[in-house]
Formats: structure tokens, C-alpha cells, sequence
């Protein structure tokens, strides 16, 4: 899914993926480890690719900077509206504008500056 808020343009994937029986099986640093064991940040890496690409051709005056908000995967088992757990089941990732053009760069088969990493 892709959407857009206050010009800013985001990836967004659910998951349905069973953490836990609480709310609390999903935080954080729990996300960040399925995230890390499934490989999902490559995936969202290669969406974010997608979609820079995409607004650098169909946007006037794109500017990575300006218009690429982030990635969220959402945890669909563990998000609640309960204001005890908010943010539960939430991951939220800023791609920034030098790792879309160093990604850009490398499935362009360019060679990376040693300096770049």
C-alpha cells in the first residue's frame, strides 16, 4: 500500500504475523527482530526503491527529502486502540534521501564510492 499525508508519500505493509497473545508481544523491539528474521527490511527497502522511483517520474519538483515519509509495516494481531498499548503493533522505519539514491544506485548496477559503504 501506498499513502500519501500532508505531501509526504509512504510504503505501508500488514502483517499478520502471531508474536504473542498480548499487546506487548508486539513491541518494538520485537517488530524489529521479526522484521530483521524475515528479511521484511530488505522488502521494504526494495518497495521504497519502487515507489522513489515512481515519484521522481510522476511528481513535479520531487525532493526525496520533502515527499518520501517512511515505511510502516503494520502488525494487524497486535494493534489496539487501547490507550495503554498505543503504538502496539506499529513499525516505522525513515528511509532517507542518501540511501534511496545509494539504492537507486546499486540496482542501476553502479559501482558504490568505498566511502558510501
Amino acid at each position: 500500500l501506498v499513502f500519501e499525508e500532508n505531501g509526504k508519500y509512504y510504503v505501508c505493509d500488514y502483517k499478520s504475523s502471531h508474536l504473542g497473545d498480548d499487546f506487548g508481544d508486539y513491541n518494538q523491539k520485537a517488530l524489529r527482530h521479526n522484521i530483521e528474521e524475515n528479511h521484511y527490511d530488505l522488502q521494504y527497502l526494495i518497495y521504497s526503491l519502487a515507489l522513489h522511483r515512481h515519484l521522481k517520474q510522476n511528481l513535479v519538483d520531487y525532493n526525496p527529502t520533502q515527499h518520501f515519509g517512511g515505511v510502516y509495516y503494520l502488525y494487524l494481531r497486535g494493534m489496539t486502540n487501547d490507550e495503554r498499548h498505543l503504538g502496539a503493533g506499529i513499525y516505522y522505519q525513515q528511509i532517507t534521501s542518501d540511501e534511496l539514491k545509494r539504492l537507486d544506485d546499486l540496482f542501476l548496477g553502479k559501482e558504490l564510492n568505498k566511502e558510501q559503504g
